[in-house]
């Protein structure tokens, strides 16, 4: 057969892909997914998705190289590899990012981009059930609310920010954007709500839409300059599928310009070196990589937290707190996000905090709970200035890109990252604390000065998950793909997914992705008509 679209990945933008272009029954759709189902229980608890983090049936796990900008530290880059992608492992926090970021995008030559065009994808998105906020669509495929029964110290990081000067906003996700809130997340009833589950799971059986999962994407193929199918091995077969229409990549910040690289797309002379046969010199391929920088400051406190419940008993009195409320501990990590200014005359916040009513140590071995009471406040920079790269290590589809995240490597965002911590700390010192609060943890009091609290940044800090860039959207040279999402220099390939991004938003990355799938899914169908 040959299809009219092939979709490589079945992540956050995937997914959405798979439904929207396969709405029409004239249309044959492909998704080939290189991980498995999305069936099992860690997938469906939000507090599970700890277990899915280096698990081989459910993430990527890519390595990256050491960072100079970070004590030559290396990460461990989680990208789900499952249907639903990391929208089936995530934190689930849902959060759109501010005008600021889209406008910012469209100003950048990228037509079409700009906040209130994308306002009207995030609300198709967009099923919420609960009222939590009046911006949100209501009869969309993904089910968007605030989270239910978080811990108590979760309101008490609320008053503290309010007693700061951060004001509550309940709609974080409209307009203003800053604010503190308990967090809106992606599920209803406790459990997780994947793009998987709101947009692959009610079309699974329409006939002209083929769903393979195991199928591990090599390359595509062109007939000339025009993309004409894929490469990819199932179940220990390499196998090849033809394509008339366009083949779409969604396959990861990491696996998407992999994949472009090895299919000849990319800086020349690093595919030469590499003896692959260059199609098309694109020196922007697998750069641009940027996360959201994050820093944390930890503090005891005499109210017990989730730290302390992952024993029998613990999880034992989750579950059935989940039974009972379908809320609970085991129904989100994170409890409460707040966006901050550092300085009273920016525009839009430019720190992100993420709260955990729990604390740990970052060991070689990995996370390592504590087993005294804690909490954990961490900002993140919002929109940060540091780029890295990804590469191909060799010419061989199975071997791992090389990932340098250079996360640090701008002053500006150890800077906003010091800013964060020091607000962090402030909010431990507010009245709403003081009834509860032991000490503080880390960094601890010996950090005081701005030398100490860079020294900290750069010991610490680390990236959210929320990988993006690395075949940039845009219209000069160094643009991997235009504002139609067309790579640049061949016909009938797109690439649709966070890679695209030119700019991270002030956002946890999944709402932006699925919001990319739905404006990517009408580009391309409008080509056919």
């Amino acid at each position: 057969m040959n299809w009219d679209y092939i979709v490589i990945g079945s992540g956050s933008a995937g997914s959405v892909l798979a439904n929207r272009l396969s709405a029409d029954p004239r249309n044959q759709v492909l998704l080939l997914e290189a991980g498995g189902s999305d069936s099992h229980i860690r997938y469906k608890l939000p507090a599970l998705c700890v277990s899915c983090m280096g698990h081989p049936d459910a993430d990527w796990a890519f390595q990256s190289e050491p960072d100079p900008s970070r004590e030559g530290r290396k990460d461990v880059l989680s990208r789900g590899k499952v249907l639903g992608g990391s929208s089936s492992i995530n934190g689930i926090v849902y959060v759109r990012g501010n005008r600021g970021d889209y406008d910012h995008w469209a100003q950048l030559g990228n037509r079409g981009w700009d906040y209130d065009t994308m306002l009207g994808y995030f609300r198709r998105i967009e099923g919420n059930r609960d009222g939590s906020s009046d911006t949100y669509g209501k009869s969309g495929p993904v089910v968007v609310g605030e989270l239910r029964g978080v811990p108590p110290m979760t309101r008490v990081f609320v008053e503290a920010m309010a007693e700061i000067g951060v004001r509550k906003n309940r709609s974080y996700n409209g307009e203003p954007s800053d604010g503190v809130s308990i967090a809106h997340a992606t599920h209803h009833k406790g459990l997780r709500w994947s793009a998987a589950r709101g947009y692959l799971h009610p079309v699974r059986s329409r006939k002209n839409l083929t769903i393979l999962t195991g199928a591990n994407a090599r390359r595509i193929l062109f007939q000339g300059k025009r993309a004409a199918g894929v490469e990819f091995e199932h179940r220990g077969e390499l196998r090849t599928e033809a394509c008339d229409g366009e083949v779409i990549l969604s396959a990861s910040t990491f696996n998407s310009p992999k994949l472009l690289m090895l299919s000849g797309i990319g800086p020349a002379g690093d595919l030469q070196d590499l003896g692959i046969e260059v199609l098309h010199d694109s020196p922007g391929v697998g750069k641009n990589l940027h996360d959201h920088p994050a820093s944390y400051v930890k503090a005891l406190v005499n109210q017990r937290t989730t730290n302390q419940e992952l024993g029998v008993f613990g999880r034992l009195r989750h579950g059935l707190t989940f039974l009972a409320t379908r809320g609970g501990p085991a129904t989100f990590v994170q409890s409460a996000v707040a966006f901050v200014k550092s300085r009273p005359e920016l525009e839009y916040p430019d720190i992100q905090f993420h709260f955990g009513a729990y604390g740990y140590e970052l060991t070689d071995a990995g996370f390592r709970m504590l087993d005294v009471p804690a909490v954990t406040l961490q900002p993140n920079v919002n929109r940060p200035r540091s780029r890295g790269t990804v590469k191909l290590r060799s010419s061989d589809p199975l071997d791992t890109p090389e990932i340098q995240m250079n996360l640090l490597g701008d002053p500006h965002d150890v800077e906003t990252l010091v800013a964060g911590t020091r607000i962090a700390r402030n909010a431990l010192k507010t009245k709403a604390f003081a009834p509860y609060l032991v000490r503080e943890f880390a960094p601890g009091p010996e950090v005081e000065t701005d030398q100490d609290w860079e020294r900290y940044t750069r010991r610490v800090a680390g990236h959210v998950y929320h990988a993006c860039g690395t075949c940039r959207m845009g219209v000069d040279p160094a643009a991997v793909v235009d504002p139609e999402l067309r790579v640049h220099g061949v016909e009938g390939l797109r690439v649709v997914d966070s890679s695209i991004i030119p700019q991270i938003p002030s956002a946890n990355l999944n709402a932006i992705s699925m919001a990319i799938g739905e404006k990517g899914s009408d580009m391309i169908l409008a080509a056919r008509r």
